[in-house]
C-alpha cells in the first residue's frame, strides 16, 4: 500500500475504526481508538503515527478552555486518499477472513477462543 511499508492487522482495526467514525460524520481520539480496537496504546499510537506519517490520517487538538479538567485530546480523521486505502484494505481482510476460517454449524459448541 502506497505510504505504508507495512499492513498489519492492527493497522487494519485502527483503519476500521476510523472508518466507521468517517461514515458517521465524526471525529475519534486515540483513547476511543484504543478500546474500539482492544489493543495497547503503544501499537494503536505507532499506527496512528505510521497513518499520520502516511497522510491517510489527520490529527487535531481538541479545544479547552480553563475550565475544562483532564488533558486535551487529540483528534482523528480520514483524509480522502485515508478513506479510499481503508476501503480497500477493509474489503480485502474481509475476503480474507470469510475464505480461511470457516463458519460455526448453528448449534455447535465452541472450543476456547471463539467467540460464543
Amino acid at each position: 500500500m502506497a505510504g505504508i511499508e507495512r499492513v498489519t492487522d492492527a493497522t487494519v482495526d485502527v483503519l476500521e475504526v476510523l472508518f466507521r467514525a468517517h461514515q458517521d460524520g465524526r471525529d475519534v481520539h486515540g483513547w476511543e481508538i484504543k478500546k474500539a480496537t482492544r489493543r495497547s496504546g503503544p501499537t494503536v499510537y505507532g499506527v496512528i503515527d505510521r497513518l499520520e506519517d502516511a497522510r491517510l490520517i489527520q490529527g487535531h487538538w481538541e479545544h479547552q478552555d480553563s475550565l475544562d479538567k483532564g488533558p486535551r485530546r487529540r483528534y482523528y480523521h480520514l483524509t480522502g486518499g485515508g478513506v479510499a486505502a481503508a476501503s480497500k484494505l477493509i474489503a480485502e481482510r474481509g475476503r480474507r477472513s470469510r475464505t480461511t476460517v470457516p463458519a460455526p454449524k448453528p448449534g455447535l459448541v465452541l472450543g476456547h477462543g471463539w467467540p460464543r
